[in-house]
């Protein structure tokens, strides 16, 4: 009788999941069917923004990268006892804080090894780009560890006035003359 009793109980418990176990099934179906329709649906979009960003990311690096250079100034543009601006240096700071967009107007100092030296170039190019900005906007002065590739202009003009000094003269080919006049090189008939 027990064992009878135990059977019937397994057996309404298997009976009463047996309704709804189609039912659930029957939902995550439909379910899933949805989930994937409106995924097919909007396919390529979800994909398309993260790959966009990615094949740009470079070359808005690349940007950044050549206005940092652009806007470098390296140890040439300073004298070398007084950490001055040279006047090449002035007109790079005023193309810089004139000319450049308004969003690219951050200027670069190439760092040297003396931190006191640094922050003395720091303190007279920010003096210098408020002097001469349009908009009056204070300048962003920041160190890099970027090497100029640059070079004096004393250095630059002397290698072009030398290069001037040495070319030799431009003359025309001298002519050759008894030459025959038809080209085939032969005198007889």
């Amino acid at each position: 009788m027990r064992r009878m009793l135990s059977v019937a109980i397994v057996f309404c418990a298997v009976a009463g999941t047996a309704q709804t176990l189609p039912a659930v099934f029957v939902d995550d179906a439909a379910y899933y069917v949805k989930r994937n329709f409106y995924a097919n649906q909007q396919w390529p979009w979800p994909y398309q923004c993260p790959d966009r960003i990615a094949v740009r990311e470079p070359f808005c690096i690349m940007v950044n990268n050549g206005w940092r250079r652009q806007n470098l100034l390296g140890q040439h543009y300073f004298k070398p006892g007084t950490n001055e601006l040279t006047t090449a240096g002035e007109l790079r700071v005023q193309w810089i804080m004139t000319q450049a967009p308004a969003m690219r107007r951050n200027i670069f100092i190439e760092r040297t090894l003396d931190p006191d030296v640094n922050a003395q170039r720091l303190a007279i190019v920010r003096e210098y780009a408020s002097k001469v900005s349009i908009d009056g906007q204070m300048p962003q002065v920041e160190e890099t560890y970027l090497v100029s590739d640059g070079r004096p202009a004393a250095i630059v003009d002397a290698t072009n006035t030398k290069f001037l000094q040495v070319m030799p003269p431009p003359v025309l080919p001298t002519s050759s003359t008894g030459g025959s006049s038809n080209g085939s090189g032969s005198s007889g008939q």
